[in-house]
This record gives C-alpha cells, structure tokens and sequence, in this order.
C-alpha cells in the first residue's frame, strides 16, 4: 500500500504532492501509540526529547500538521519557515526531484501564511497536546522587509510562550539577502539586539534560541 501511495505521488509535481500530503494529514485523525524505549531520551537545552528524530522545519512550513507529525514517532517537531508577514514565495516551479540522488532540492522562499495565521494554528495544537511535547518554531524576515533584525524580534516575541524552542533563520539562500546577515559585523548586532531585547522582556529571556547558518 506504502509503495503504490509513493508510486501515484511521484506522478505528481513535487510541489503539488506535498501540498496533498498535507490536506490528508490535516484530516487525519488517527493516533499512533509510539512508546519511545527510554533510551533514546535526550536532555538538550533544559528540554526532555522523548528520542533524538525530529521533523526539519519546511514540511509543514503553517503548523498545520504538528499532532499527525508527532503520532508517526517523530521526538520534535519543528514548523516554519515563519516571517512576520504572509508571502508567496519564489515563482513555480522551485521544488525539483533528483532522482538519481533520490533527493529533493527545494528554492520555496519561506512562503507561509504569515505570523498571525500560524500563531492561531499552533495555539489550537496547543490546546490539545500536553507540554512534554516539543515544538520548535523557525523563524525569519520577509523578502521586503525595511529592518530583518526587527521581524525576528517580532517573531520571537509572537511564538515565545506557545514555542519550546526558536530557531533564527539566517542560513536560507533562496530569499535575497538574506544570508548577508552571517557576515562579520551584521550577525553580532543581529545577536546583540536581540540579547537586548531578552533583557528588556522577562517572558522571552530564557526561551532557548538557535541560529540555523548555511553549512558552508
């Protein structure tokens, strides 16, 4: 059944077959008794992983899917890309098989439904799912964003109490300019400004906070 499902989603756009992917797990409502062997616990910055397998930010990019996600076994679950404000995205086609590899590479441009949206979704999930569950929230700016370090200070001021982690989003190569902030100089005032902020914030100030930098 697995094989024949993957067979008529690979006869899909890739962009397309993700998106029905998705419509089916919003309806799903099938609950999957994983019970990790203790063994696989990890205590990782002041939070209980019940095992170290999470979901990577960009599969379901609007916190649509985060219970469906964490019934299949899954230790975290990490949504996002968020920006402040909703956008497209970079034109289609910009997800592109590589059969050979049997890889994916994906030129998206966090596209998302924008804060407010993904906010209310992840507080509905909220509602329903004990705190030991771990959801990261991956954030960055909008493409034409006046001030980036702002739109992530928003960020992690909207999704700090319903988030067990932020993720700052510096590393993306399809939104333009945006890896300008890893260079000498803006990414100190981007982690200076927001250590400031934290300061000045209670709430945010010990809410565990990751950079995701490019890999090269």
């Amino acid at each position: 059944m697995y094989n024949f499902a993957l067979s008529i989603l690979k006869l899909l756009p890739p962009e397309t077959a993700h998106s029905f992917v998705i419509s089916i797990l919003k309806y799903s409502n099938k609950s999957i008794n994983i019970k990790d062997d203790p063994i696989l616990s990890q205590h990782l910055m002041g939070l209980d992983f019940t095992n170290p397998v999470g979901l990577a930010a960009g599969f379901d990019k609007n916190a649509e899917v985060i219970k469906p996600m964490l019934n299949f076994g899954f230790g975290f679950v990490e949504i996002g890309t968020v920006t402040p404000k909703a956008q497209k995205g970079n034109k289609k086609p910009r997800i592109f098989r590589l059969k050979n590899d049997e890889a994916i590479v994906n030129h998206l441009g966090f596209n998302n439904v924008g804060a407010d949206k993904i906010y209310r979704n992840l507080k509905k999930v909220r509602k329903t799912l004990f705190e030991n569950k771990i959801i990261g929230v991956n954030i960055g700016k909008n493409r034409n964003t006046i001030n980036s370090v702002n739109d992530y200070i928003y960020c992690i001021e909207k999704f700090n109490n319903l988030s067990s982690y932020l993720t700052i989003n510096i590393s993306s190569p399809n939104t333009i300019g945006l890896r300008d902030l890893q260079l000498r100089g803006n990414i100190e005032n981007l982690i200076k400004k927001i250590n400031k902020r934290k300061s000045e914030v209670e709430s945010i100030s010990t809410k565990p906070l990751l950079i995701k930098i490019s890999p090269d």
